[in-house]
């Protein structure tokens, strides 16, 4: 299986942040009572955007040492 490429990571992880942000707002600010499912799942989309942004960190900054190196 090809890894997907830069673009496409952005996009992922661009797309966990938003609902993330959406999944925690609406949770704890839109119902009267705070939803803790919807919240959960902001923190979880919250975490796995970090972890995929993260994970595109440092496939840019090992591709850019391997061409210093060479």
């Amino acid at each position: 299986m090809s890894s997907p490429s830069p673009q496409k990571l952005k996009v992922i992880t661009i797309m966990f942040f938003v609902a993330g942000a959406w999944g925690l707002s609406m949770g704890i600010f839109y119902f009267k009572d705070p939803n803790f499912p919807l919240t959960a799942l902001g923190v979880i989309n919250l975490v796995l955007g970090i972890f995929m942004g993260f994970r595109q960190m440092r496939k840019d900054n090992s591709s850019k040492i391997r061409k210093k190196e060479k």
